[in-house]
């Protein structure tokens, strides 16, 4: 909050409050849940700070759900906004790496990590490559003597 704003508290309308029930009920996802219960708190008049403690869970998760709520209403409570990390590579960059190892281009995780560098510009740690060569190839990529 800014200096020269005053202090408002959400408020939840008879109809939110009953479109939080009916969703707490269908509610897959522990993190929605305990959105749903914040926000049927703040419609039972209690203290940001007093739900953070009773959820376990911060006053700067509380002002985010606020946000996210003044921002989308309850629907955009409801979902998971996370999108999780994107890839770096696109689709025929990663065809054609398959297509390297296919040929047995690749013995180790350190080729295609070297690769990867070398024609596409892009480095990565050596474990997450090990890791998409396991999602992708035939690993581990050493050739049966």
């Amino acid at each position: 909050m800014r200096k020269d704003e005053t202090f408002q508290r959400v408020k939840i309308s008879v109809t939110e409050y009953e479109q939080l029930k009916r969703a707490e009920r269908k509610v897959k996802s522990t993190k929605v849940l305990k959105r749903i219960q914040a926000f049927k708190l703040v419609y039972r008049g209690w203290k940001y700070s007093d739900i953070a403690e009773f959820l376990l869970v911060t006053n700067n998760t509380i002002t985010n759900w606020i946000n996210l709520y003044k921002g989308g209403g309850i629907e955009s409570l409801l979902g998971l906004h996370y999108m999780g990390g994107q890839a770096q590579l696109s689709e025929e960059q990663l065809l054609e790496l398959k297509s390297e190892a296919n040929k047995g281009s690749f013995t180790i995780a350190k080729d295609v990590k070297h690769y990867i560098k070398q024609n596409f510009g892009i480095e990565y740690n050596l474990s997450h490559v090990q890791l998409m060569s396991k999602k992708n190839f035939n690993y581990p990529l050493r050739k049966p003597d």
